[in-house]
């Protein structure tokens, strides 16, 4: 009985202490470790620059906290789950739902998704108006920001799915859908090879909305609150120094645009 006691308290003891050493190298190392997905063209991708426009933001605003940063490439779902769970100090870059803002404290935007609209090559559209109670083409597991929900309600717009994003592009193409959603940077010539369908629908030129990206960091995370702060600070920082913008405009040209398809403002 003795024997057994000591050696729960030994286990006891050793799983303490692997934890607080963990937790002790990573202040010691001033480390953070952070997730995100992939392939999501400019923001996270190998494609891209510095693997992607997030990527590069938060690299620099870590920097300026004086912190460095370990970011794993995860399955979305996977790193978000584990984030939620306090796996990792917080996850980017997301668009805000009511559902996550129970889960996640958002920081101040760290990138704007330029959102547009595509439509079969043979529709002339002129105005949103003209959209009204159309059947939109979503792909399965797409989050749609607050923005996009006021548009889908103020036209009536008639929600439809398919598998990817490339099997929305199909639809609308073939008439099955009437439209939908893109990122407007995904006209770029660096990015043509990753929706090669595109030449088969037509990307409307009327602005549709700006979509803020955020990091995000679990409610469960020990000082989330004044970690979000000190990370949007940091963030205002940048954004005065200039280094924001440097950034901004690094990816600017790297997308082959003069601007912002609309005229972006955090």
């Amino acid at each position: 009985m003795v024997v057994s006691l000591i050696t729960m308290s030994l286990l006891t003891y050793s799983s303490l202490s692997i934890g607080q050493q963990n937790s002790l190298s990573s202040h010691q190392n001033n480390k953070v470790e952070l997730t995100t997905g992939s392939n999501y063209y400019p923001y996270v991708d190998p494609k891209a620059i510095d693997d992607g426009w997030s990527v590069s933001i938060i690299k620099a605003v870590f920097e300026q906290m004086g912190k460095q940063v370990d970011i794993e490439i995860l399955p979305w779902q996977r790193g978000y789950k584990w984030t939620a769970e306090g796996q990792y100090e917080g996850t980017f870059p997301y668009v805000f739902t009511e559902q996550r803002a129970k889960t996640f404290i958002y920081s101040k935007p760290i990138n704007l998704i330029p959102v547009r609209i595509y439509t079969n090559k043979n529709k002339n559209v002129m105005s949103l108006a003209e959209l009204k109670k159309a059947r939109l083409c979503l792909p399965h597991g797409y989050s749609l920001s607050r923005e996009q929900v006021a548009l889908i309600d103020k036209h009536q717009l008639i929600i439809q799915n398919a598998s990817t994003a490339g099997g929305c592009v199909m639809q609308v193409a073939k008439g099955w859908s009437d439209l939908g959603f893109i990122n407007g940077y995904l006209q770029s010539e660096n990015n043509a090879t990753l929706f090669t369908k595109l030449s088969n629908v037509n990307v409307l030129q009327i602005p549709v909305a700006n979509v803020p990206l955020f990091y995000i960091v679990s409610r469960q995370f020990k000082d989330a609150q004044q970690h979000i702060d000190r990370f949007n600070e940091a963030l205002a920082f940048i954004e005065k120094s200039g280094k924001r913008r440097e950034i901004d405009q690094q990816f600017e040209s790297f997308l082959n645009v003069s601007e912002s398809p609309i005229s972006l403002q955090y």
